[in-house]
């Protein structure tokens, strides 16, 4: 008998203590389980167990923080965004690309794009 695969269940995770920003967020992604986590320490540890496709840092986090979460996305592939204010007005779109970008970069083995800022 073969060993069975961990397949994690498709996800998306908001760091920070922007309220808001998780609600548009669950709302652009309906279909998605969404995680959400205070800071970065706590993302990190829960980012290698949950795999999210796609990590949302809202404007609480601080730089040296980003860098920290956004090594740990790009180690399991997951694409990184740094929410900024103006991010709503074009949320769904960016939150379905990034969705998509990750679930192509981990079925073709591929390192994750670059970590971005949605504005």
């Amino acid at each position: 008998m073969a060993t069975p695969i961990f397949q994690p269940v498709p996800c998306v995770m908001v760091v920070g203590s922007d309220d808001g920003l998780a609600d548009e967020v669950a709302r652009g992604l309906p279909g998605t389980t969404h995680l959400r986590v205070a800071h970065a320490a706590g993302a990190v540890e829960r980012m290698l167990v949950t795999r999210p496709l796609v990590v949302i840092l809202d404007e609480s986090i601080a730089d040296a923080d980003f860098e920290r979460v956004a090594e740990c996305a790009r180690d399991i592939r997951a694409e990184v965004l740094r929410a900024s204010m103006p991010l709503r007005a074009n949320l769904e779109a960016s939150l379905r690309s990034a969705v998509l970008g990750a679930e192509r970069a981990r079925a073709e083995g591929l390192p994750a794009g670059p970590s971005q800022a949605v504005e």
